[in-house]
């Protein structure tokens, strides 16, 4: 007798959950399901990065995404906290919270793929910053860096731009 013709297995939405062996088969479900809802809805991935006894290191982390609600340090510690509550009496919880940045996404490619993605010219997009268009052709051209503020002014633009085109 021939087995199925596909296998389906539900993707572990929590990297190094296999380093918890003493979690039960319905925690491990429970968990694994408030895991894929948080990178579902608001794109926070946890990970189990090292297990010494009773010391657990998860690293938590949030992605950009189209809710915009982005959580804190502090935030994201908490929700971790919330998300591994069933973890047995005296596990002590190490957690790396690294919140969304921004201004780590603003970069030539990025420019390069919103301008693209909005249907800009150069001369448009220099007018709207501002700018003169040899600037903004070094910039695009990853010839010039980018100062925080400089970062913070493209990404809000396109943010607006995006926001205007629907």
């Amino acid at each position: 007798m021939r087995g199925p013709l596909f296998s389906y297995q539900i993707p572990v939405s929590m990297k190094g959950i296999d380093k918890l062996p003493y979690l039960t088969s319905s925690q491990k479900e429970d968990l694994l399901h408030s895991a894929e809802q948080y990178k579902r809805f608001a794109r926070v991935e946890f990970e189990v990065l090292e297990v010494s006894g009773q010391n657990v290191t998860v690293r938590v982390a949030q992605s950009e995404y189209k809710g915009g609600r982005y959580l804190s340090a502090k935030e994201l510690k908490e929700r971790t906290a919330e998300v591994l509550k069933d973890f047995p009496a005296g596990t002590q919880l190490s957690i790396q919270a690294h919140p969304f940045k921004f201004l780590n996404v603003v970069t030539a490619d990025y420019i390069n793929q919103q301008i693209e993605a909005l249907g800009l010219s150069h001369t448009e997009l220099a007018r709207l910053l501002d700018m003169r268009p040899e600037n903004l052709t070094r910039i695009m051209e990853d010839r010039k860096g980018l100062t925080k503020l400089g970062k913070a002014a493209f990404y809000y633009l396109f943010k607006y731009l995006e926001t205007e085109k629907v």
